[in-house]
């Protein structure tokens, strides 16, 4: 049976071996498609299809922990699609109740507590909740770190809990309204966790999360501003133009007439072309609001 045709016959991997085993493979044709590269064992007594998925590595895990095991920290983020923090870790992190911490085969098991409360399911994965996953992640973290992961957690909140178009952030009244209902969710799960350790920096961050923050790159600005002890932006902010056109900026000071932005690469195109056209837009931009008297 060729390895390709496993997905067919028993479904999508990873597989325990005793799968295969039912499906007629022998453990000798299992260590050979595994030297030869047409399978691969992510965790001891598992095989999975060859593939870089940080997703298929989470379900193999959890074929070989206990039944109470939970998708947790880093590995909940990327469950959760959340931005994380710089930088992440690349093992696969499980919360285990009343089990001691340990490093094993690639896996970092918490034995944390956790009520049910806290736990959720995506795409079948048992999963840490976006509250109690941001926290744990922000757990002992520098505070621009933590605060990318809470905001994009407040987001997520806000866009699948209680299933608010994100655009509607940008509207101040609007803001203060939704930020409440993550806020809500946090102080929630913060009470399971707050006596730990590194909970003082997800306390300061959950103070001054900003759903409307629309990239891990203003999070993490916001987070240095307010080392720096400078004065808080308004996030999202509409300014208009000498033309008359209307722009939102990712940060305002208006007393002081300035602007700031915070960008990746990324936002300005994958080819040259697209790059060029973007740069071009951004000048104008740029030239209409120095007109307008900002900076």
């Amino acid at each position: 049976m060729a390895a390709a045709s496993l997905v067919a016959s028993i479904g999508p991997g990873p597989w325990p071996l005793s799968a295969l085993r039912e499906a007629g493979w022998t453990d000798r044709q299992v260590r050979r498609a595994v030297d030869s590269g047409r399978l691969v064992r992510p965790h001891r007594g598992v095989v999975d299809l060859p593939s870089t998925s940080h997703l298929d590595r989470i379900r193999a895990a959890l074929l070989v922990v206990g039944p109470r095991a939970v998708v947790s920290h880093d590995s909940g983020a990327r469950v959760h699609r959340l931005w994380l923090p710089s930088p992440a870790s690349e093992l696969i992190h499980l919360t285990e109740p009343g089990r001691a911490d340990r490093t094993d085969h690639g896996m970092r098991i918490h034995g944390s507590r956790l009520s049910s409360r806290h736990v959720v399911t995506v795409e079948g994965i048992p999963t840490t909740s976006l509250a109690r996953t941001a926290i744990d992640v922000a757990r002992g973290r520098e505070l621009p770190e933590a605060m990318v992961v809470i905001d994009s957690a407040a987001r997520e909140i806000i866009r699948t809990g209680a299933r608010h178009d994100l655009r509607l952030l940008r509207d101040p009244g609007t803001r203060a309204q939704l930020r409440s209902l993550a806020v809500d969710a946090f102080h929630d799960a913060f009470q399971e966790v707050w006596t730990w350790p590194g909970t003082v920096v997800a306390r300061a961050a959950i103070a001054l999360m900003d759903p409307a923050s629309e990239s891990p790159f203003e999070s993490r600005s916001r987070g240095w501003l307010h080392l720096a002890r400078l004065p808080a932006p308004r996030t999202a902010f509409y300014v208009r133009g000498a033309s008359g056109t209307w722009y939102v900026a990712d940060f305002a000071w208006e007393s002081h007439r300035l602007l700031g932005e915070a960008d990746g690469i990324g936002k300005y195109g994958q080819d040259r072309a697209s790059v060029a056209t973007s740069l071009r837009a951004e000048r104008r931009r740029q030239r209409d609001l120095e007109d307008a008297d900002w900076r």
